[in-house]
């Protein structure tokens, strides 16, 4: 009876050994397969709240126009320049010569000798402001040197104020006594210069007529 009893207790004995090695082994296994699951790479940590206080606080997102939204406002362009001013070609008021005395008035001349005369000549005839030059000398007229002027379409004599009936008594002595007469202009007239005119009383501007087909 007792040869029988010991192969049974060896046998448990066994059963026992192999058991404890099987839980050993699921338990090396288990223990194993956690641990690779700890180190996986493919499993992402999830940052604490503190390490996102370390890394400092993040920016405010840019606001970008949505593209539903209003456009931007264009701005209004600037205003032009004001035109330049062109000046008015309107012509001035026209001066209305003094009448004509009558012919055989008599006229309370001066000496001659005492009057300067320029004669301009605004014609394309050659030489009548000299000629004309002559013949008040020979009258004893003071005369200038004689000057070319711009065209003029008739002949006119211009005074100086407090020389009108000199005018006059020269338009007579030369028998244009229907000539027009006019007070003297600043600039005078026919392109003449003060210069030009200095001390002249009296301006006779020779137009395309009688003036300038005197002889000399």
């Amino acid at each position: 009876m007792e040869s029988n009893r010991a192969p049974n207790n060896q046998m448990a004995l066994k059963g026992i050994v192999l058991v404890l090695a099987l839980i050993a082994a699921g338990a090396f296994v288990l223990a194993r397969g956690l641990d690779d699951d700890r180190d996986s790479p493919g499993t992402a940590t999830q940052p604490t709240a503190e390490a996102t206080a370390e890394a400092g606080e993040t920016p405010a997102p840019v606001e970008t126009p949505s593209e539903n939204g209003p456009a931007p406002a264009t701005p209004a362009p600037e205003p032009a320049p004001p035109a330049p001013e062109v000046p008015s070609t309107e012509p001035g008021p026209e001066v209305a010569p003094p009448p004509a005395l009558p012919p055989d008035e008599e006229l309370a001349c001066r000496d001659p000798a005492t009057i300067n005369v320029l004669v301009a000549n605004g014609t394309d005839v050659g030489g009548a402001a000299g000629r004309l030059s002559g013949e008040l000398n020979a009258a004893n007229y003071v005369t200038r040197p004689p000057h070319n002027a711009s065209a003029q379409t008739g002949s006119a004599f211009y005074y100086r104020a407090g020389y009108e009936v000199d005018a006059q008594c020269i338009a007579r002595l030369l028998g244009e006594a229907e000539k027009p007469l006019w007070p003297m202009s600043d600039p005078p007239p026919g392109g003449l210069t003060l210069d030009q005119l200095g001390n002249a009383f009296v301006l006779i501007l020779i137009g395309p007529d009688s003036l300038a087909q005197r002889p000399g």
